[in-house]
């Protein structure tokens, strides 16, 4: 421990490698947790998936404006 802290402040960058390091190394521990089920793991943050947040369009696409204009 005390050589860990010794060497994060005479080595340029090593501690940020570390704490890198070992948030990889959480996140391969619950990959192998929850294989092989679909539960999302507990380091990842909502909304950051695949296709990200729900978010409105500012326009209307050409399709939409067609189909609003046709009469019921």
């Amino acid at each position: 421990m005390v050589v860990d802290k010794v060497l994060n402040t005479i080595v340029p960058g090593r501690a940020a490698r570390e704490a890198k390091k070992a948030k990889e190394g959480r996140l391969d521990e619950e990959l192998k947790e929850t294989f092989p089920t679909s539960d999302p793991l507990a380091a990842t943050q909502p909304g950051s998936g695949v296709t990200g947040a729900e978010v409105k369009p500012l326009h209307l696409s050409p399709s939409q404006l067609a189909a609003k204009r046709r009469p019921a």
